[in-house]
């Protein structure tokens, strides 16, 4: 998967909700970038994947998160609701954040 996640990262760092399909919600979505870069992070972190391949694409994708995603008061924006599919809660954007009962937030 790691090696799908270098052709699929937008040029600002942020990944699209589909993967194979960069035209299909092509905005910014900070949920799975957020979980790309965890996964991303943990196999560098453990040896899983090559370091000097993935860690500029876990840097890029964090830095878009921090820079785009992250409020002054704490608050992730550009999050995708919960819903049975990715359109349910489109479109996203800054001020988008979970709405759901069972988000941690």
């Amino acid at each position: 998967m790691s090696r799908s996640l270098l052709a699929a990262q937008r040029t600002d760092g942020f990944w699209n909700p589909s993967l194979a399909d960069a035209a299909h919600l092509p905005g910014k979505e900070s949920s799975g970038t957020a979980m790309f870069c965890f996964g991303l992070a943990f196999a560098i972190r453990m040896g899983i994947i090559d370091r000097a391949v993935y860690l500029p694409l876990l840097a890029r994708g964090w830095n878009a998160l921090v820079r785009d995603a992250v409020h002054p008061d704490g608050k992730f924006g550009w999050v995708q609701d919960v819903g049975d599919r990715p359109e349910s809660s489109q479109p996203v954007g800054y001020e988008s954040t979970p709405t759901s009962a069972s988000a941690p937030f």
